[in-house]
Formats: C-alpha cells, sequence, structure tokens
C-alpha cells in the first residue's frame, strides 16, 4: 500500500489525498506545487521549513538507480558506444525529471509520516 501512495504522490498518512496541485507533473506551470495540507486527513506536507532539502538526496538515489539499471539493459542487450549511452542516459533523464522530482519528495516525505488508513481530521 504505501509503494502505490509513493507512486501516486498521495497522502503518507491517509493515502487518499494528493500531494501535489495538479496531477500531471509535465505542466510546466504547476510541475512543482505542492499542497500544504491533505485536503482529507488535515497531515502538514512540509513537517518544518526546508524539509524537502533531503529529498534531493532520494532523488539523487533514484536517478543513480535508474543509471545504473539503463547501463546494465543496454550493456547486456545492445552495443553502445559510449557518447551514445551517455547521450541516452542524458535524454532519460532529462524526459523523467519532473517524475523524479515527485517521486523523491513523495518518498522523502513517507519516511517521516506512519501510515494510518484513512486517518480522520481529529487525530491531527
Amino acid at each position: 500500500m504505501k509503494i502505490n501512495n509513493i507512486v501516486r504522490c498521495t497522502c503518507p498518512r491517509c493515502g487518499e489525498a494528493p500531494l501535489f496541485t495538479d496531477p500531471n507533473p509535465y505542466n510546466i506551470r504547476t510541475w512543482d506545487k505542492m499542497h500544504e495540507r491533505c485536503q482529507k486527513c488535515s497531515q502538514r506536507f512540509e513537517l518544518e521549513p526546508g524539509f524537502y532539502q533531503g529529498a534531493m538526496y532520494v532523488s539523487y538515489a533514484l536517478t543513480v538507480a535508474w543509471s545504473v539499471a539503463m547501463y546494465i539493459v543496454f550493456k547486456v542487450w545492445l552495443d553502445l558506444s559510449p557518447f551514445a549511452f551517455f547521450m541516452l542516459i542524458i535524454g532519460t533523464l532529462a524526459a523523467l525529471a519532473p517524475l523524479l522530482f515527485r517521486w523523491s519528495r513523495s518518498l522523502y516525505l513517507h519516511f517521516f509520516v506512519p501510515f494510518e488508513g484513512g486517518a480522520n481530521s481529529e487525530k491531527v
């Protein structure tokens, strides 16, 4: 259940409301805009000022994991030159950047907020 909530970028406490104001991560104007609180259980999404600075380490780990996986896949099935591989990695990471940004914030927030499944706002 928690992995599903992380990938869908929903509230880590109740798993129902979205973290981001726009479900489309490729909307240039709103790709990084988050709700201040959960619309269902009132869980705050920014636990303290600068909370999401730690998400950059999660983003780095996701980027490295993606790059290593791509390297293994392309080394096994394709014999690409280092330049072609480098350009392929840069292209896929550029295309995935908005998703990785959102997933890293979601994953980081899920580290610190326990899942209570359908929690009500009176427990806040």
